[in-house]
């Protein structure tokens, strides 16, 4: 048996074909050793080590060009091009990727964390390739909950009419998305068992050969498959059934299949390391099932990410008013201007990545008629070891363009809390409330008393003659001990919680801007655009003259990382923002 450590796709495919599955219960104890003790994602990599194995013992990468959708099906894919050894670095700043990265590999075809887009940029390399005369093979390979984003529908109606493109689109359907599978696609599959008989008529309509459905961990019957695509003249369409979480029995009992995993008991499944009691999302989604229980005219819509929200138990409270239709970020958006439209007031959480994807409904459907809708994201700033672009650093640069946008940002669960309730219960127009990753923080239940209106203005915390600090939610606490250092210090330094960020409330700041000599904006996010820039651009126009200071992340892709790390890494930390005072106000 080849070493895992010393595993090549050449070395793969010098192996005898009756090898195989043993290379498999080797990975795949291998990846269940290894995660138990980094954490990441397990159970769809559980379920993709024969389908890896089969489409390196068949294809040539990388000259063919595997595409992983979203790249956290990828593990065994690494393990099979020579990274085993990097595997202990998993979730640790500057390890292994979650994803497929083509800064890792050359294996890699993609570098990409959102789902849906291996089709397109399969068809593009095809593409590319004719242009240029260059053989090869192209093969996404896409799950079935990632197969109902509109991006990879748009580029499933666009392959099989290509001529003379060597695509092999690869459907790894096994029933979930994050969450469990959802809508009329998921259903059609699920009725396709592996006994089905005949052609799929949904995929033959669209022009594509099909084969299968395959059991996705039979590799004889994969290798087949593949092999029956390498002969065809058409764009082919294998259907693979395979198991989330396969071979691990506590991935069965876990509502998504232990999609990801902090690290665990390898015999339990438990978790072996203390998560945080309570989080933000916990808190805003306790809110809203409050409301939800006294009005009856409140809906809840969350796009296949119902772990991540906290409001699985207002879904089992209340099924026929929420709605989780699966990784379609921009018909949730849409469809809740729909509910809003109607007479519901719906609120809709995202985590702050996915928002993304939606910014054009939010733009053109939600904010150009002002509609009456709740936005929740969860994961504003930092967002660990994911990709770089999980981070929710660019929230406030993309967002604050939208007219009819008012975007709220909470210091801590308290306020947090008395947003939720107050905007849901009188909701006037697009309003957006961010929170970030991570444990709750809880200073002060002072905004439960104050009345709904107050929220809307700053907080003053600390009164200052030296130094005023303007702090953006999640670098409250940060900025709050910049301040007792700077104090100290002997420089008389304030403190202030913005709270509503769009639009800015101009007539509560200005005066305290004008009435200290230095100001500094804080936030965990881009400079670009940004909370600092807001400020800027009202100091100008409103000819405020103190001395400037904005403390922030250059416009650029951030690492992974814990928040304590990158806080460190960027200057974020209390230290960190009152050493750059301190230097600005020496003249360095």
């Amino acid at each position: 048996m080849t070493s895992l450590t010393s595993l090549t796709p050449a070395a793969l495919k010098a192996m005898p074909p009756d090898a195989l599955p043993q290379l498999a219960a080797h990975m795949r104890a291998f990846l269940l050793d290894t995660v138990s003790r980094t954490g990441g994602h397990i159970g769809a990599n559980l379920g993709t080590v024969e389908l890896a194995i089969a489409l390196h013992y068949v294809f040539d990468s990388p000259a063919d060009a595997i595409f992983w959708d979203t790249g956290h099906q990828g593990y065994a894919h690494k393990l099979i091009t020579g990274r085993a050894s990097l595997f202990a670095t998993l979730n640790t700043k500057g390890g292994m990727n979650r994803f497929v990265s083509s800064a890792e590999s050359d294996h890699d075809a993609m570098e990409a964390s959102h789902a849906g887009t291996s089709l397109s940029m399969a068809l593009g390399a095809a593409l590319a390739r004719r242009i240029l005369g260059r053989s090869g093979w192209t093969i996404p390979v896409i799950g079935d909950g990632a197969l109902c984003e509109g991006v990879a529908l748009e580029a499933l109606n666009h392959i099989s009419v290509e001529p003379g493109v060597r695509v092999a689109v690869v459907l790894n359907d096994n029933g979930y998305a994050i969450s469990p599978g959802f809508g009329a696609l998921h259903n059609h599959l699920q009725q396709r068992g592996l006994g089905a008989t005949g052609p799929d008529a949904l995929f033959t309509s669209l022009g594509y050969e099909t084969i299968g459905p395959v059991d996705g961990h039979d590799i004889a019957a994969l290798t087949a498959a593949f092999e029956r695509v390498r002969q065809s003249d058409r764009v082919a369409l294998v259907h693979v059934k395979t198991e989330k979480g396969r071979g691990y029995p506590p991935a069965g009992a876990h509502p998504v299949r232990m999609h990801f995993s902090f690290p665990f008991d390898l015999g339990t499944g438990a978790l072996t390391q203390t998560q945080a009691a309570r989080c933000y999302q916990d808190v805003a989604a306790e809110a809203v099932g409050e409301v939800m229980d006294e009005d009856e005219t409140v809906a809840a819509i969350t796009p296949s990410t119902l772990y991540a929200t906290g409001l699985a138990p207002v879904f089992a409270r209340h099924p026929s008013r929420c709605f989780d239709p699966g990784m379609e970020e921009q018909h949730a958006m849409t469809m809740a201007v729909g509910l809003a439209k109607a007479g519901v007031k719906p609120v809709i959480f995202y985590q702050s990545t996915f928002m993304q994807r939606a910014f054009d409904q939010l733009f053109h459907d939600v904010c150009f008629a002002a509609h009456p809708v709740l936005l929740l994201a969860a994961r504003s700033g930092f967002a660990g070891y994911d990709n770089p672009t999980h981070h929710g650093i660019y929230d406030l640069s993309y967002l604050q363009c939208l007219p009819n946008l008012r975007i709220f940002y909470p210091k801590d669960g308290f306020e947090l809390r008395a947003m939720v309730l107050r905007h849901l219960r009188d909701l006037q127009g697009p309003t957006l409330v961010l929170m970030p990753y991570g444990p709750l923080d809880e200073f002060d239940p002072g905004p439960l008393g104050e009345s709904a209106r107050s929220l809307d203005q700053p907080e003053i915390v600390l009164p200052g003659r030296d130094v005023l600090l303007v702090a953006v939610g999640n670098t409250f606490a940060a900025a709050r001990e910049a301040a007792m250092l700077l104090r100290q210090a002997g420089v008389d330094a304030g403190l202030v919680n913005v709270r509503r960020v769009k639009p800015l409330p101009v007539e509560a700041l200005a005066p305290l801007l004008t009435a200290c000599p230095n100001i500094v904006t804080i936030e965990q996010g881009v400079l670009d655009g940004g909370f600092g820039a807001s400020v800027a651009a009202m100091m100008q126009d409103r000819r405020i003259t103190p001395d400037l200071l904005r403390i922030g992340l250059p416009c650029a892709f951030v690492e992974p990382g814990s928040n304590q790390e990158l806080c460190e890494a960027y200057g974020l930390t209390g230290q960190g923002i009152a050493k750059r005072v301190m230097e600005r106000r020496s003249g360095v």
